[in-house]
């Protein structure tokens, strides 16, 4: 009797327990947005001045990755209801994964990559934290607010490359890079919710196109990008990276100022993020040279 009541314990917790398929937890945790989180550390880490790896950086690459992949994660989780209309091969509404299987997967991938940055350093730590609350509540609230979510991203984006330098706890250099991301990243943001206005007024999302208004959108996205054009010899003026980084932040500017007389926003889409490109090459090199 007592065999067969812990046999049938085990097989109703089993039945329970959340479903996993692994490659739904891939496609949950986007992993090409998840290496490119680490190449921005990676870069961040080389612009402050870390020309040899070991294994603060690596813990840092893999740190960003698992928590990356965690705030993808937890976006889909929040996302169920609405991707069962939408996006309904995406691997909740799909099947290949259970909504309480996302989310404990979401809560393991952050709870890793929080203990991966204890062992860095203090600074490492505070930020992977920060940025993993920053994650969990743009999913659930932040993303549908109006301009607030599109700082989240933009900020999310651009800390990487100053996790990198934490690890170095050298950060200066790093933190010009991430502010001008940051600028050209919400400026992006703001002009490429102008393209999705219909789709974001049915979904209930409010950006600042819909509250404002097209025309008006505009402006604030080419406020931003023209911040950043005008913040970006001041590196260079400040001694902080060197005389090659001029050419190669000359042409991201330039195509930063096209992207902003352009009228068309896929257009504006395309040249912003080419314009970001050749900024991460004028930092590189102006570090490294």
């Amino acid at each position: 009797m007592y065999w067969r009541a812990s046999s049938e314990a085990f097989w109703a917790t089993a039945s329970s327990t959340p479903k996993m398929k692994p490659s739904a937890m891939y496609g949950l945790m986007r992993l090409e947005n998840c290496a490119m989180a680490g190449i921005a550390v990676g870069i961040g880490f080389i612009v402050a001045g870390g020309l040899e790896a070991g294994i603060g950086i690596i813990l840092a690459v893999v740190s960003a990755f698992l928590i990356t992949g965690a705030g993808n994660t937890i976006n889909d989780y929040y996302d169920r209801e609405t991707d069962k209309k939408n996006a309904p091969q995406r691997p909740i509404p799909s099947g290949g994964i259970s909504a309480k299987g996302a989310f404990y997967l979401a809560m393991a991938l952050f709870g890793i990559g929080i203990v991966m940055s204890f062992f860095i350093n203090y600074s490492c730590l505070a930020l992977a934290s920060f940025n993993s609350v920053v994650l969990f509540f743009y999913g659930r609230n932040l993303k549908s607010s109006v301009f607030v979510g599109n700082v989240a991203v933009s900020y999310l984006t651009a800390s990487t490359f100053v996790y990198g330098a934490l690890v170095l706890q050298n950060p200066v250099t790093t933190v010009f890079l991430a502010l001008l991301a940051f600028l050209a990243n919400v400026g992006r943001e703001v002009i490429g919710d102008i393209e999705d206005v219909a789709g974001d007024k049915k979904a209930g999302i409010k950006t600042l196109a819909i509250r404002l208004g097209a025309k008006r959108a505009w402006c604030y996205g080419r406020t931003y990008i023209i911040a950043a054009v005008l913040l970006s010899p001041v590196p260079y003026l400040m001694n902080l990276l060197g005389f090659y980084y001029l050419a190669p932040v000359l042409v991201a500017d330039t195509i930063f100022i096209a992207s902003i007389i352009t009228s068309n926003a896929r257009l504006n889409q395309r040249l912003t993020k080419m314009g970001i490109f050749a900024g991460l090459v004028a930092f590189l090199l102006g570090a490294i040279l």
